[in-house]
């Protein structure tokens, strides 16, 4: 073999023994009745998250009126605005 020894608990097509079977049998009813403990608990939390939550009208979130331009926006404006300041007048009746 590959240095692993047969566990007596299983075949040789790895199912479950009667010995397996018989071991398991005494936690089998505690072990589904915990399980389903948890999901129900699990499940609760989450409706009374999800009902709760819908019933909040968010009033107290102020939501501003307009959407304020991005930096990179910001900055282009300025920039445009530099430039019409250095750039020079033109002058009246120069062609």
């Amino acid at each position: 073999m590959s240095g692993v020894e047969h566990s007596t608990y299983y075949d040789r097509r790895l199912r479950q023994s009667p010995a397996l079977i018989r071991a398991r049998r005494p936690y089998l009813v505690k072990n589904t009745v915990l399980g389903l403990g948890i999901v129900g608990f699990t499940l609760g939390v989450y409706a009374y998250t999800i009902h709760v939550v819908g019933q909040d009208e968010f009033d107290d979130v102020q939501v501003p009126s307009e959407p304020q331009p991005s930096i990179q926006q910001r900055v282009q404006q300025l920039q445009q605005q530099s430039a019409a300041l250095q750039a020079p007048a033109p002058i009246a009746g120069k062609k």
